[in-house]
C-alpha cells in the first residue's frame, strides 16, 4: 500500500474539522468563564490552520502534480472527487481566514470558527462519498462515513483540548477534558458500529479482483486488533484522566493519549485502504 499521502490526508483533515467544530462548541463556555478568548483561541486556531495547509501538501502528493487539482475541480458538482476537493479546499480556505482575521483583529471570530466547522462536515461527508460509489465494493457502504466521522471525533476534540488546556484556569480545563472524552467515546462507537456492520457483510463483499474482503483481511488480522486495543488503552487513559482527583494536570500524559489514538486511527486508515488494493 503506497498511498501514504492520501492516509495522511484522510487522517488529518477530519480531525480538524473536530477540532474547530470543539472550538466552535466550547466558544462560549470559554467567553463565560472570564477568559481572553483570543488568548485562548489564538494558539489552536494557529496549528490547526498549519495542519490543513500540511494535509492540502499531502493532497497533491496524491494527485502527483498540483495541476491535477485544476483538472479535477472542473468537475464539481457532477463528481464526489471533484466536490471533495473544493469543499476541503473551501474548508482550508475559511480556516486561514478565521486565524487571519483573529490574528490581524486580535480577537475571535465565534461565527467565523462555526462556518469553517459546518464546511468541514461537509467536506467530509464527500471525502467518505468519494470512496462509497467506487467500483470497489469494500468501500460502498456505511463503514466510510462512520469511520471518517469517527475519526473527526476521536482526534479533534482531544487535539483542540490540548492546544487550549495550558491557558484555561484548572476547573474550566477539567470540564473541557470531560467533554473531550465523552466526544471521543462517541468518535470510538461510532467506527465500531461501521465495523461490526462491516464485519456481517464482509463474507459476501467481493473486491475488485474478485478476492472476498475476509480473505484480503486475514493477513492483518494482528494490525486491525493492535488497532483496537490502542484506541482502548487512549480512551482507557483519558478516562482516567477526567476521574482522576489531581489537580496538576501532567500534559505529556495528554499528549501520549493523543498519540496512541492518532497511530490507532492510521491504523485503521491503513487497513481501509488495504481492501482498495
Amino acid at each position: 500500500m503506497h498511498e501514504w499521502a492520501l492516509l495522511i490526508f484522510t487522517v488529518i483533515i477530519p480531525s480538524l474539522v473536530g477540532g474547530f467544530l470543539f472550538l466552535g462548541i466550547f466558544y462560549k463556555k470559554i467567553a463565560g468563564s472570564g477568559h481572553d478568548t483570543y488568548k485562548i483561541m489564538k494558539l489552536p486556531l494557529i496549528v490547526l490552520t498549519s495542519l490543513s495547509l500540511v494535509g492540502l501538501l499531502a493532497s497533491f502528493f496524491h494527485l502527483g502534480k498540483p495541476t491535477h487539482a485544476f483538472y479535477a475541480i472542473m468537475g464539481f458538482g457532477r463528481s464526489w472527487m471533484s466536490n471533495e476537493i473544493v469543499l476541503t479546499g473551501a474548508f482550508i480556505g475559511m480556516a486561514c481566514i478565521t486565524t487571519g482575521l483573529a490574528i490581524l483583529q486580535k480577537k475571535t471570530n465565534p461565527i467565523l470558527i462555526i462556518i469553517t466547522a459546518i464546511v468541514g462536515l461537509i467536506a467530509v461527508y464527500c471525502m467518505a462519498s468519494t470512496y462509497v460509489v467506487t467500483r470497489i465494493n469494500g468501500w460502498g457502504n456505511m463503514n466510510s462515513y462512520l469511520l471518517s466521522y469517527g475519526t473527526m471525533f476521536t482526534l479533534g476534540p482531544i487535539l483542540s483540548t490540548i492546544l487550549i488546556g495550558k491557558q484555561l484556569k484548572s476547573e474550566t480545563f477539567k470540564e473541557t477534558i470531560q467533554w473531550a472524552f465523552a466526544l471521543t467515546i462517541l468518535g470510538i462507537g461510532i467506527q465500531a458500529i461501521g465495523t461490526a456492520l462491516f464485519s456481517v457483510s464482509q463474507t459476501e463483499i467481493e473486491l475488485i479482483n474478485g478476492v472476498t474482503a475476509v480473505t484480503k483481511l486475514e493477513g492483518y488480522s494482528g494490525m486491525i486488533a493492535a488497532r483496537w486495543i490502542l484506541e482502548i488503552v487512549g480512551l482507557g487513559a483519558l478516562g482516567f484522566l477526567v476521574m482522576s482527583s489531581m489537580k496538576k494536570i501532567h500534559y505529556s500524559f495528554i499528549y501520549t493519549i493523543l498519540a496512541v489514538l492518532v497511530i490507532g486511527e492510521a491504523m485503521s486508515r491503513y487497513v481501509f485502504y488495504v481492501l482498495g488494493a
